[in-house]
């Protein structure tokens, strides 16, 4: 079996990208962004437009947008395939992957916040301008998550540090 996973310096290249941008921003505006800068997709289901990185064909294409009161606070997306049958091959493989991530996500933003239980890792930084970003393993696949200068603030007044 093999899986994918997005190249470490692209993962970092779409942070950047977030972090560089003129927060605040409504939801509308991060989509136009994302499908202006990497040619993802917006899908409209039900009145509600929903973002879509079909370009790196991955398992999920999902990108989970957050905002309150039309202000964006988070954005999330897959770094990697969703494994649907995790095997020691599999979670080595996402390992790999992960590991690669932080050492690149270290070499831009300095020594990340790290979190390792049993079933999942985090990187953590906190970057220029108030946001962060954080690296997520699960058995099941990779993840990237951005929060805003906005979302940050919030999450860190609720003492998520």
């Amino acid at each position: 079996m093999t899986w994918k996973s997005m190249p470490p310096a692209e993962v970092c290249d779409i942070m950047d990208f977030w972090i560089a941008a003129p927060w605040p921003l409504t939801e509308a505006e991060a989509q136009r962004r994302a499908v202006e800068r990497f040619g993802w997709t917006i899908d409209d289901e039900n009145g509600s437009s929903y973002l879509m990185n079909t370009v790196s064909n991955f398992t999920t294409a999902d990108v989970m947008t957050i905002a309150y009161k039309n202000v964006m606070r988070e954005l999330s997306f897959d770094t990697s395939d969703t494994i649907r049958d995790i095997t020691p091959e599999s979670t080595d493989f996402l390992n790999d992957a992960f590991t690669l991530m932080v050492r690149e996500g270290e070499a831009k933003w300095g020594k990340p916040a790290l979190r390792d239980s049993e079933k999942a890792k985090t990187a953590r930084w906190n970057v220029h301008g108030g946001a962060r970003v954080t690296f997520g393993f699960l058995p099941r696949g990779l993840s990237a998550r951005f929060e805003t200068p906005h979302g940050a603030e919030v999450e860190r007044k609720l003492g998520d540090v």
